[in-house]
């Protein structure tokens, strides 16, 4: 196999095998729900407003699953906990911090009816999460295009913070290799096991998690 197909077939694994807290849809909004936090420099106390405009794609993944540490499912909870704890320096691990007094503090602001969440219609990628937060006279606004931690816009009261970045589709974004059974195999049998390392986090998680699932009916009992 040569190096440049093998370093493609890396690059992917690597954009797609990440640790999340949860399942990857809901936890995005609450990543982008962070980082407008962030933006609007305002604590979670202060929130007036949390304003979600989401493809389609993103609230029908993100309906019924649900969100560990709360007992709760859907996107509300999800928003809420990444108003009150989330960090976006995390990524999808943004949750991470999750405890029972985080989720007593998401309910009460879930039941302040501040969350709106809306459908994109003209969402520009099946994956999109605009997320506007406002308080104290000030808002944050962070929008999440084509993968789940891809910030393609933040600002702050109304101005971009940086420049904007590329909003690539989700097709643009993947830049997959062409591969079939036989590239996996030779892939799997000759690339050097330092090289793909990192795949064993992912092994330890999935057994841990299998584990928790024979004790508890976890969501879909995977």
């Amino acid at each position: 196999m040569n190096e440049s197909l093998k370093d493609s077939i890396i690059s992917l694994l690597k954009r797609e095998v990440v640790p999340a807290t949860g399942c990857t849809e809901p936890v995005a909004v609450a990543l982008a729900t962070a980082r407008a936090r962030e933006l609007a420099c305002i604590s979670y106390n202060e929130i007036e407003a949390i304003n979600c405009h989401l493809s389609g794609n993103i609230i029908k993944n993100a309906m019924g699953v649900g969100i560990p540490g709360t007992g709760m499912i859907g996107l509300p909870i999800a928003v809420a906990l990444g108003a009150v704890i989330g960090k976006s320096e995390l990524g999808l691990e943004a949750l991470s911090g999750v405890d029972a007094d985080a989720v007593e503090i998401g309910k009460t602001l879930v039941d302040k009816n501040i969350i709106g969440i809306t459908l994109a219609e003209d969402a520009p990628d099946m994956l999109y999460i605009d997320v506007t937060v406002e308080g104290n006279g000030h808002s944050g606004r962070a929008v999440i295009q084509a993968s789940h931690c891809s910030f393609v816009l933040e600002e702050r009261d109304g101005t971009a913070i940086g420049e904007a970045k590329k909003a690539a589709t989700s097709e643009e974004q993947c830049e997959c290799p062409e591969l079939s059974m036989r590239i996996v195999w030779d892939f799997a049998m000759s690339t050097p096991l330092d090289e793909i390392s990192f795949m064993l986090e992912t092994r330890q998680l999935n057994k841990a998690a299998a584990e928790w699932a024979l004790m508890d009916p976890y969501g879909h009992h995977v």
